[in-house]
């Protein structure tokens, strides 16, 4: 009865959570470390980044599966799921009616597509934020001994910065169809290609987005690529992982069963890992010789997260991927606006109403072009 009581309290604590958890992953790690090891103790610092670094070795959302952690830390493996469930519920909710509004309205009218606009100029406004804070503590030069970390942390940035740039194909399919195939795929089909993507996928959620829009949105897809990435967009939006793009690919393949089936999938790998391998990853961390190579991995790690990060706000900002800047000249002057705002901003629900705010005024600039 404890135990239940306590997987309660967990679910409630990460409901909360998830509600908040804006920015993508690099906000949403940032923002569990400042929620649960420096607000509320549950684990120390050092054993949060080398626990982050075990997660990215492994394929998976990370932030997803950094919940799951301190769930299990807190409350066993009930304690696991409950956070895991708590994080994901939130956007699995608000993705599902994107998705029955995503069919009924035209996001290619002015309103909706300045609105979304906004909300992604706040959410890479968030991750500039996010980005400041996983550095922070590995970025000490004047520090000998946080100097290897900090060479790693941003070479790995680096690499990452390089490895991720869009090519030529990501650039163009912004100028291609928007529709849905109207065919309908099996629901088990849909939960073992979102499995696969859970399952395969090395290095966090943004490394999911190349396999899932090579199945969806490819020659044997049921998707166009920009469906796709107007899902991705979508998901960069809202508070939940990532990866919750999965629930709209599922949707356009086979409604609300084809979601659900897709999201099951994507999110079991992150589930099984902590629940199943738990003690395996606390015996890691606990062995003395893995905690040096475990630190500097989770350096790499917070590297890897903010270089794959920083396309995405370059793409908000600037229309890396060559397409037309939402508010002409003055799109990265409103996104300096928002990093401000987001950087002074206090409160657990600032990052929501900026949100809602910049969603309004952007529905009224649309409305007024």
């Amino acid at each position: 009865m404890r135990s239940l009581r306590l997987s309660a309290s967990i679910l409630w604590t990460f409901l909360g959570f998830g509600i908040r958890a804006f920015g993508g992953p690099v906000a949403q790690i940032a923002e569990l470390e400042s929620d649960f090891v420096e607000r509320r103790g549950w684990v120390e610092r050092d054993r949060f980044r080398r626990a982050l670094a075990v997660y990215q070795l492994l394929p998976g959302p990370e932030a997803h599966e950094m919940c799951c952690y301190l769930g299990t830390v807190r409350g066993g493996r009930l304690g696991g799921i409950a956070a895991g469930l708590g994080f994901m519920l939130p956007g699995l909710a608000l993705m599902l009616g994107a998705c029955a509004l995503y069919s009924a309205l035209d996001l290619s009218s002015s309103v909706a597509s300045h609105a979304l606009a906004a909300m992604q100029l706040v959410a890479a406004a968030l991750i500039v934020r996010a980005a400041s804070r996983l550095l922070a503590p590995i970025v000490r030069w004047r520090d000998p001994s946080a100097r290897a970390p900090t060479v790693v942390a941003l070479a790995a940035c680096a690499l990452a910065m390089w490895w991720f740039a869009p090519g030529g194909d990501a650039m163009a399919s912004h100028a291609v169809s928007h529709a849905a195939s109207p065919r309908a795929e099996p629901a088990a089909e849909l939960f073992a290609h979102g499995f696969v993507a859970g399952a395969v996928t090395f290095g966090g959620a943004y490394t999911a987005i190349p396999y899932v829009a090579g199945v969806a949105a490819g020659a044997e897809g049921w998707l166009t690529q920009g469906a796709f990435l107007d899902g991705v967009a979508i998901a960069s939006v809202l508070p939940a992982p990532l990866v919750i793009f999965g629930t709209f690919v599922g949707y356009q393949g086979a409604g609300f069963v084809g979601a659900l089936a897709f999201t099951a999938g994507i999110f079991l790998p992150a589930f099984a890992f902590t629940v199943f391998g738990f003690g395996a990853i606390e015996r890691l961390l606990a062995w003395t010789p893995a905690r040096r190579a475990l630190d500097i991995a989770g350096a790499i790690a917070v590297g890897i997260m903010v270089g794959a990060a920083f396309h995405i706000v370059a793409d908000a900002a600037i229309g890396w991927m060559r397409r037309p800047m939402p508010f002409d000249s003055a799109t990265p002057f409103i996104l300096g606006m928002f990093v401000y705002a987001v950087w002074v901003s206090k409160g657990r629900f600032a990052a929501p109403l900026i949100v809602i705010v910049a969603g309004a005024g952007g529905a009224i600039y649309g409305l007024m072009r």
